[in-house]
C-alpha cells in the first residue's frame, strides 16, 4: 500500500474561533486584525465577510467600504493557540506521525492505521465530527487525502470548504487541470517562467520533460515536476519543524524619530524574540534589523555576532548598535527584528562571566512569566510599553504540539 496522508486545514480559523467563543458573532461579518486602526489590515475574515469580498491583508478602511457593519476584533493569539492544541490532540489519536504545518494546518500520516482510501475518508469524517463535538460546533475544516504530502495539501487547498477531497492515481490528471498557481509553492514569479515554457496548467507541468525543467529552472523545476507526478519529495515529519529564524515586527502607532520612544519598542521586540528563542532552547549567531520609514524607504542591516545571542539584553545590545548607526531621514513607521543561524544552546560559558549571570536571570524571569503571565516581571526598559507591540501570530507560525499522552 502507498502512504495515506491527510491534510487537515481549519476554515476561516481565527474568525471562527472568535465566533465559537462568542455566539453573538455567529452569522456576522467578522474581521480579525493585528491592530484595529484605519490603516490596519485584516489577518483573518469569517465566511460571512469573505462572501462580501473581504480578504486577508485587506486594509480595514477598505473592508468597511465593502461592509460597514463588519465586526473588527484585535487578535488574541493565546486563544487561538489553546484551540489549536485541542485540535492537534485529537489528530494525535490517529497517528504517531503528526506534523503541525501552521496554526491552522497539519499533516496526518495514517498509513499504519488504515488500509485504503475508503477507510481514510472514514477517518477524516470522524476527525471532523470530533472537532465539532469536542472543540466547537462553529469550527469547520477541509481535509485533503492522497499518497504524498504535496498532493494531500493540494487536495486540501482545492477542496470545497468543510469538505473532503481524495486524490488517487486514477483521478490525478482530472484534479491537475488547474492553473499552476493553485499548487503549493508556485507563486506569480514562477508562473511567469513556466508560461515562458508553454506551461499554464498543472497537467502541462506533469507532462513536461523533467530534464528540460531542471536545466532551465534548476533543481526546483524537477521538484515541481516530481510533486505533480506523485513522487514523494518530502515526508511527514513528526513534531514541529525547527524555524530558520525567529523575530517580531511592529507598525508604530506614533511615527517618529524619537530614539527614546523607538528604543523602548525595540527592546520589547527583542524581549519577545528572546522569549521565543529561549523557549526552544536555541541560541542565534546572526541578527537582522529592518526599519521602515514613512517615506516608504527601508533600512536593513544584518550582522553576525562573535558570541551566541540568547538573552534579551544580548539581542538588544546587538540591535541597538546597528540602529544607532542608521540615518533616520524620515519618521519611523515600522520596526522589525529577527535572529537566525540558530542552534541548540551550547552551554560553553564560564561560571564567573556576566553572560552566565545574565542567562540565569533570564531563565528565572522566563519561569515566572510562564507561570503567572507575560510581563508579570519585566525590566524597567519596557515600562510604558504595555499597550505597544502586542503578541502576534501568523498562520504559518509553527505551534508547539501537545501530545495526548502528556
Amino acid at each position: 500500500m502507498p502512504r495515506l496522508i491527510l491534510h487537515v486545514d481549519m476554515n476561516s480559523y481565527f474568525a471562527s474561533v472568535e465566533q465559537q467563543a462568542n455566539p453573538f458573532l455567529r452569522g456576522k461579518s467578522v474581521g480579525v486584525c493585528a491592530y484595529v486602526s484605519p490603516n490596519g489590515a485584516i489577518i483573518a475574515s469569517s465566511t460571512e465577510a469573505k462572501a462580501k469580498g473581504i480578504r486577508t491583508a485587506m486594509r480595514i478602511a477598505d473592508a468597511k467600504v465593502l461592509d460597514p457593519a463588519i465586526v473588527l476584533l484585535e487578535n488574541e493569539p493565546a486563544k487561538y493557540r489553546t484551540v489549536t492544541k485541542r485540535i492537534f490532540s485529537i489528530l494525535s489519536d490517529y497517528t504517531d506521525n503528526l506534523e503541525p504545518y501552521s496554526i491552522d494546518e497539519a499533516f496526518v500520516d495514517i498509513s499504519k492505521t488504515v488500509s485504503g482510501y475508503d477507510q481514510a475518508v472514514e477517518t477524516a469524517q470522524e476527525i471532523k465530527q470530533r472537532i465539532f463535538d469536542e472543540v466547537g460546533e462553529w469550527l469547520k475544516c477541509s481535509v485533503g487525502i492522497s499518497w504524498t504530502k504535496f498532493l494531500a495539501k493540494y487536495a486540501g487547498d482545492i477542496s470545497p470548504k468543510a469538505g473532503i477531497l481524495v486524490i488517487q492515481p486514477e483521478n490525478l490528471a482530472e484534479h491537475l487541470e488547474r492553473p499552476v498557481t493553485d499548487a503549493w509553492g508556485i507563486a506569480k514569479g514562477m508562473e511567469r517562467r513556466l508560461r515562458g515554457l508553454g506551461i499554464r496548467t498543472l497537467n502541462e507541468l506533469r507532462q513536461a520533460d523533467p530534464i528540460r525543467l531542471k536545466k532551465i529552472l534548476g533543481l526546483y523545476g524537477y521538484y515541481m515536476w516530481a510533486n505533480v507526478n506523485g513522487q514523494e519529495i518530502s515526508v511527514v515529519t513528526k513534531g514541529s519543524v525547527a524555524p530558520k529564524s525567529i523575530g517580531h515586527s511592529y507598525c508604530l502607532p506614533r511615527k517618529t524619530t524619537d530614539h527614546e520612544y523607538l528604543d523602548r519598542i525595540l527592546y520589547k521586540l527583542c524581549e519577545k524574540t528572546g522569549r521565543r528563542l529561549r523557549e526552544r532552547d536555541f541560541e542565534a549567531n546572526r541578527i537582522s534589523l529592518q526599519v521602515g520609514l514613512i517615506s516608504r524607504d527601508f533600512l536593513q542591516v544584518s550582522q553576525t555576532s562573535a558570541t551566541p545571542l540568547f538573552t534579551t539584553e544580548e539581542i538588544f545590545e546587538a540591535a541597538l548598535h546597528q540602529f544607532n548607526k542608521m540615518d533616520l531621514a524620515a519618521p519611523v513607521r515600522m520596526l522589525a527584528i529577527s535572529v537566525s543561524s540558530l542552534h541548540s544552546v551550547s552551554g560553553q560559558l564560564s561560571l564567573f562571566s556576566n553572560s552566565f549571570k545574565n542567562r540565569s536571570l533570564s531563565a528565572a524571569l522566563d519561569t515566572i512569566n510562564d507561570r503567572f503571565g507575560e510581563y508579570t516581571v519585566r525590566r524597567g526598559a519596557m515600562l510604558g510599553t504595555e499597550s505597544l507591540a502586542h503578541d502576534r501570530i501568523g498562520f504559518r507560525k509553527t505551534v508547539s504540539f501537545i501530545d495526548h499522552t502528556d
